[in-house]
């Protein structure tokens, strides 16, 4: 009997810590709008990506005007002088693809430029959010902004103005 009172009363206590488990909740689509080094640095990610497109662009049109020419004077050409020309072709494709790849790809310069420009800004927003998550007793923080699971949330466990205080801005909308 008396085992049976002791698993009771421990299977309680879990219970009611289980029960008293706080999650809270940031929009962090509203967090980043609200920080203007970050818009400076979207904007900044926008003109480095154009010129890096229009480097790449630049490459293939003149291989469209090589291809061009080309076709216009392939009847011209001796056989050994049409392989040079599309052996040319061929290489400044290859040229344009790599560049591209240096770029764009995974590993290229703009996401090399993404992460030195936003990094430093959402290392601070998560270093804020794990303050206000000790401090409040949060067992989690979820972003709300990304989050289609979400059926229903208590706006007053929104956080986000929160983080945009301890931040140092001026939030647009005030927790509840």
């Amino acid at each position: 009997m008396k085992k049976f009172l002791i698993f009771v009363f421990l299977s309680s206590v879990a219970f009611y810590c289980q029960a008293q488990t706080r999650i809270g909740y940031v929009d962090m689509e509203y967090i980043l709008n609200n920080i203007p080094d970050y818009t400076k640095a979207k904007e900044e990610l926008n003109v480095y990506s154009l010129k890096l497109q229009g480097e790449v662009d630049e490459l293939y049109k003149q291989i469209t005007e090589a291809q061009s020419k080309y076709n216009s004077e392939k009847v011209f050409l001796t056989p050994v002088m049409r392989e040079k020309r599309e052996k040319d072709i061929a290489e400044q494709e290859n040229k344009a693809r790599l560049l591209q790849e240096k770029y764009f790809g995974p590993k290229g310069d703009l996401s090399a430029k993404r992460e030195e420009l936003f990094k430093p800004i959402l290392d601070e927003i998560n270093e804020v959010i794990k303050d206000i998550a000790k401090e409040g007793n949060f067992a989690a923080i979820q972003d709300i902004s990304v989050s289609r699971s979400i059926l229903y949330f208590d706006p007053k466990l929104d956080r986000s103005t929160t983080v945009l205080r301890k931040m140092g801005y001026t939030p647009e909308k005030e927790e509840k």
